[in-house]
C-alpha cells in the first residue's frame, strides 16, 4: 500500500475511470474525501494533542478552541490544581440556568459547537475583510434579524469591509462558493466583536467553542489535551495521516463508476475496497505481540 497527495490521487482515478476533466476531478475530490473519513472511523484512528492550555480571562465566559479540536481528554485548572467536570451545554443550563453568568472559581465546562466565534452583543450589521486577492467570493451569510431568520449573499472585495445588508441579533451560518487566497475576518458592533476568523479553506463555518462556569474571575491555565480532528484533503500536496492511498483510490473508483452508472465495474471495486479494508484493520490490530508470563507453582493444599 502506497501513500499518495490529492492531486495523485485526483489523475489516478481519472485515468482509471476515463475521465480527466477538471469539471470532473472536483466530484473525484468529494468521493477522496469520503472514503478517507470512512477508513479512518473503521480503524477508530486517533491522535492526540497533548499539551494544549488555555488561559482565561477574568470576567470572560466563552473561548474559541483550536481548529483541530474534536474532543477532550481531560479539562484540569493547573493553577488552582482542580479538575473541571466536562458537560453538555444542555446540562449546564438545567442545572445552573440561574447563576450561568455568575463570577466565581471555575468548576465546570460546556464544549459546544456554533457557526461563529462569538455572537454579536447586540443588534448589528456585519463587516467583512479579506485579503486584497480575494475580490470575486461570494460569502452568504444566515442569521436573525429582528425576529426573523433572514440570508443575503455579498461580494469581496479584498481588504475593503464590506457591509452586510441586514441587522442580526443572531448568525446562524456563513459560507462561501469558493475557497479564498487569505484569511477573511467578520466583526460586528463597530469592530467591537469578532464574530469569525475564517481559514482559507474554509467554505462553511463551524467552530468548537468552550463555556466556563462559574465566569472565570482571576487568570487560570487550563490544560486540556484533546483528540484531534482529521481535516479533508483540499490542497494539491496534501497526504493522508495513514499510509491509505491505494485503499482510498479503490473505494473512490467504485464511487466514480457508480455515479457514471456503470453498477458492474462499481460493484468490483466496491468488493476489492472491502476486502482492503479489512486486511488493514487487520493489519493495524494484530501487532504480532507475543504475551509473556511468568509461571507460578500451584499449591496442592489450595484444592480445598
Amino acid at each position: 500500500m502506497a501513500n499518495k497527495t490529492f492531486t495523485q490521487l485526483k489523475t489516478n482515478i481519472g485515468v482509471e475511470v476515463h475521465d480527466a476533466s477538471t469539471a470532473f476531478a472536483t466530484i473525484v475530490g468529494r468521493f477522496i474525501n469520503r472514503r478517507y473519513f470512512q477508513i479512518l472511523r473503521s480503524t477508530n484512528w486517533e491522535n492526540i494533542c497533548p499539551d494544549a492550555t488555555l488561559t482565561t480571562v477574568s470576567g470572560t465566559q466563552n473561548y474559541v478552541l483550536p481548529d483541530d479540536f474534536y474532543k477532550p481528554i481531560d479539562v484540569y485548572d493547573t493553577t488552582n490544581s482542580l479538575p473541571v467536570s466536562v458537560l453538555t451545554l444542555g446540562d449546564m443550563y438545567r442545572s445552573y440556568g440561574s447563576t450561568i453568568a455568575t463570577s466565581g472559581s471555575i468548576d465546570s465546562c460546556a464544549i459546544y459547537e456554533d457557526a461563529v466565534q462569538a455572537q454579536p452583543t447586540t443588534a448589528s450589521k456585519l463587516a467583512i475583510t479579506g485579503v486584497a486577492a480575494d475580490t470575486s467570493q461570494t460569502i452568504q451569510i444566515r442569521g436573525i434579524a429582528s425576529n426573523v431568520e433572514v440570508y443575503e449573499t455579498q461580494t469581496l472585495t479584498g481588504t475593503t469591509p464590506v457591509e452586510s445588508t441586514y441587522t442580526y441579533t443572531r448568525i446562524t451560518g456563513i459560507s462561501f462558493d469558493a475557497v479564498r487566497t487569505g484569511i477573511v475576518t467578520v466583526t460586528s458592533n463597530s469592530a467591537a466583536v469578532t464574530i469569525a476568523t475564517i481559514p482559507l479553506g474554509m467554505l462553511d463555518t463551524r467552530f468548537k467553542l468552550m463555556k466556563f462556569h462559574y465566569v472565570p474571575v482571576t487568570v487560570s491555565t487550563i490544560n486540556i489535551p484533546y483528540i484531534i480532528k482529521p481535516s479533508p484533503l483540499s490542497q494539491d500536496y496534501d497526504y493522508p495521516l495513514l499510509d491509505i492511498g491505494d485503499l482510498i483510490e479503490l473505494g473512490a473508483i467504485s464511487d466514480c463508476y457508480k455515479y457514471k452508472g456503470q453498477f458492474q465495474k462499481s460493484q468490483t471495486f466496491e468488493l476489492m475496497f472491502t476486502q482492503g479494508l479489512a486486511e488493514f484493520i487487520f493489519d493495524q490490530e494484530n501487532k504480532e505481540k507475543p504475551t509473556q508470563f511468568t509461571p507460578t507453582t500451584f499449591s496442592a493444599q489450595d484444592l480445598y
